[in-house]
């Protein structure tokens, strides 16, 4: 009798053993995260062609505080979700909209950031009515279809590797608006080096389709992968719960934006 419980207590211990050592954790591995790096002031290159913006410290302060390293690999945006699905990086951190379709797919972090969508004109044309106009968007967001549907706007597509080249068809007349995501938009139009006093916002831009929720960005993983979520979402929680995510906010928003306008980087 005293053998039998003896092996029976034996064998919980291997079962605990066993559970806790197979219990995957993530901490102190390196992540790779996938990133577009043409999206300022998110995420972009600077002069010297390193890896910078709101985002990319973000992310960085995100893995000091969950205690994992993170290496960053610069993706194609049309690429960034089928190389995700095939397991080439652990995330994607692009500023991506948290969607209905998007989560049916992958599984997403805690929101880390709410975004609207803004119209960007030149400010000799802020008054010149965009009914009918060409509007350079880059993607078919809710907004674009309003506009579409209300003004009987032309919408002209860009990728997101192709936004200097929207900015630079505005400003030559190609198009009467660019139709892009508030922190874009607001860094065109104030902070911008080429085109800063160029742009302005058109009139009625802040409230296009005030009946539209705000989108949120969240980082995308393979769908079932809890591991890398719960140590993504720990950080995100220790870089709020710390006050670092205002102090990021402070360096790449409030520096630059008017006061009115902070309140469309959230």
């Amino acid at each position: 009798m005293k053998e039998k419980k003896s092996l029976g207590i034996i064998a919980l211990l291997c079962l605990t053993i066993f559970i806790f050592l197979g219990t995957p954790s993530l901490a102190g591995e390196k992540l790779v995260v996938a990133v577009n790096a043409n999206w300022p002031p998110m995420q972009m290159k600077d002069d010297a062609g390193n890896i910078t913006g709101y985002e990319i410290d973000m992310i960085h302060a995100v893995a000091a505080e969950a205690g994992f390293q993170v290496k960053l690999v610069v993706v194609p945006w049309n690429s960034l979700f089928k190389e995700l699905k095939a397991g080439t990086f652990d995330a994607v951190m692009a500023s991506v909209s948290i969607t209905k379709g998007r989560t049916a797919r992958y599984d997403f972090s805690d929101p880390y950031f709410s975004t609207e969508q803004l119209i960007v004109v030149r400010k000799d044309q802020a008054e010149v009515s965009l009914t009918g106009k060409a509007i350079g968007i880059f993607n078919l967001s809710r907004q674009a279809d309003a506009l579409r549907k209300t003004y009987g706007c032309n919408m002209t597509y860009y990728t997101v590797e192709q936004i200097d080249q929207a900015f630079r068809d505005l400003d030559r007349g190609d198009l009467s608006g660019v139709l892009c995501d508030s922190p874009v938009a607001l860094t065109y139009v104030y902070s911008h080096p080429t085109y800063r006093g160029t742009f302005t916002l058109a009139q009625g831009s802040v409230s296009l389709c005030s009946d539209i929720p705000a989108e949120k960005y969240g980082i995308a993983v393979r769908k079932g992968d809890t591991s890398t979520l719960d140590l993504i979402n720990e950080g995100l929680q220790a870089v709020r719960a710390k006050g670092i995510e205002s102090q990021l906010k402070e360096k790449w928003f409030k520096d630059t934006l008017p006061e009115p306008m902070l309140g469309y980087v959230h």
